[in-house]
């Protein structure tokens, strides 16, 4: 197919984002808009995906309460997180190579967090430089790193990230092994992204997307181009495959990168007492309970359930994130009142990537924006941070 009849077939495909009211309005545009093999990977989950499941069924039995006849004028939804107020309760969970959903992945995503005032943090396996997504923004950004088995590659990654700006570090500890996911094997996923005689027709179906395809960057683990041998996709995927995982890793490596990290220092995929209290005491000045979204493990529970027993352990040391299942601003709100800092996500901001680019994640932050301010009236609430347990129906 000529690429002028692909455009033509994009013409003809487009719809706008006014169309789209809520989280679950962009994933339905995201799976009209994206090939079978991306919309698997960006939604799917390890095993049997029970654990995505669990992360919504446990914020849904949450419930707030609400008080009448109070002055809810003037609300406010922003919250002081690390030392400094961010307009919106709410962290964009890191998540990998974004060009998958859209060509301009997370330089959008960037732009997008800077304009509604919301902290982005960049995975290690971005679709572009942490150096190019630091340019084109001037809002807070953090960033993620797996525990590679090359100490010299942590160490490198480290210091580019201070050098580009970041404010906070998020350890990822939570992949001792890559989970099954089933959805992937099945698609035949991999990269570089491979079109395959069983997908090719269902790909043709997609012009918007497979037009990014041919004329948009190379989709790859960008930040490792130089560090793996070879810098196409494939030498970079073969090196990821190869490199990401070391059974070896401690609690003692947290230890090497706090003395190496003068900022803020997370550590996501926590969803134990005991460990929260390790990550502390290793030198983590934050925890983020998450089960990776569902993706590595789906025999977990939601992390609401278990939430308050990390905030108890080491809410008066730490600040406490929860990440896993937020849909909603009330899913924030919620957050809040079981003892959270600030609600984190992945999925809601990929998903409006893949609908509308930087205007669909902007538009995913509105709503959430508009959520929170909309809760806060309707449970009698003028500031978020001011939400509590006293909030929750027990």
């Amino acid at each position: 197919m000529k690429l002028s009849q692909i455009s033509k077939m994009v013409a003809t495909d487009r719809r706008g984002i006014e169309t789209v009211h809520t989280v679950e309005d962009a994933r339905a545009s995201a799976k009209r808009k994206l090939p079978k093999m991306i919309w698997d990977f960006i939604d799917g989950g390890a095993d049997g995906e029970l654990a995505i499941e669990a992360n919504r069924s446990s914020l849904n039995e949450v419930s707030l309460r609400s008080k009448f006849l109070t002055d809810i004028s003037n609300r406010d939804i922003s919250m002081e997180i690390f030392g400094r107020r961010s307009r919106m309760p709410f962290i964009l969970s890191p998540a990998g190579i974004a060009t998958l959903a859209h060509p301009e992945g997370e330089l959008a995503v960037a732009k997008a967090a800077e304009k509604m005032g919301a902290i982005f943090c960049v995975s290690t396996a971005s679709g572009y430089t942490m150096e190019e997504i630091a340019e084109v923004s001037q809002e807070r950004l953090w960033f993620q790193l797996y525990l590679w088995k090359s100490e010299e590659v942590v160490f490198s990654l480290i210091d580019r990230a201070k050098r580009a700006g970041y404010e906070a570090l998020v350890v990822t500890v939570d992949v001792p092994v890559v989970g099954k996911r089933e959805r992937d094997l099945t698609n035949g996923m991999s990269l570089p992204v491979r079109i395959r005689p069983k997908n090719a027709l269902n790909t043709l179906r997609k012009p918007g997307w497979l037009m990014g395809l041919l004329t948009g960057p190379e989709i790859t683990f960008s930040n490792l181009t130089g560090i793996a041998q070879g810098d196409d996709a494939s030498s970079i995927g073969e090196y990821t495959d190869r490199e990401l995982i070391d059974p070896t890793r401690t609690w003692d490596d947290l230890g090497l990168i706090r003395k190496r990290w003068a900022g803020p220092l997370l550590v996501k995929g926590i969803m134990t007492p005991e460990d929260s209290i390790r990550a502390v005491d290793a030198g983590a000045d934050g925890v983020i309970v998450s089960n990776h979204g569902g993706r590595q493990m789906s025999f977990v529970p939601g992390v609401a359930s278990v939430f308050e027993a990390i905030v108890e352990a080491v809410g008066d040391r730490a600040q406490v994130f929860l990440d896993g299942g937020v849909r909603r601003g009330e899913d924030i709100v919620k957050a809040r009142a079981l003892g959270a800092t600030a609600a984190c996500g992945g999925r809601a901001w990929y998903w409006g990537l893949a609908a509308g680019g930087q205007k669909g994640v902007e538009r995913i932050l509105s709503i959430l924006s508009a959520d929170i301010d909309r809760s806060l009236a309707l449970i009698g609430e003028r500031q978020f941070e001011n939400i509590c347990s006293t909030n929750l129906y027990r």
